[in-house]
């Protein structure tokens, strides 16, 4: 339901990502869901793996978030 942008810090850099997101706002709470793929290189995360090896630089992040309103 919505765009979502902001900072990501991995590995002690920061990138600034923008991935969809389903956020869901009541009288109590706050709560949102997203799933989306960055891909580790960009964060100086290197693998040098080997033929046909099943690490991949591209990494699935899922996050699901509730806030209480207040």
């Amino acid at each position: 339901t919505h765009e979502i942008e902001g900072n990501l810090t991995l590995h002690g850099q920061t990138k600034s990502v923008t991935f969809p997101a389903k956020v869901e706002v009541g009288d109590a709470m706050a709560k949102g869901s997203a799933e989306f793929k960055i891909d580790r290189t960009q964060w100086g995360i290197v693998y040098p793996g080997m033929k046909d090896d099943l690490i991949k630089d591209e990494v699935l992040l899922k996050l699901s978030l509730s806030f209480p309103r207040g």
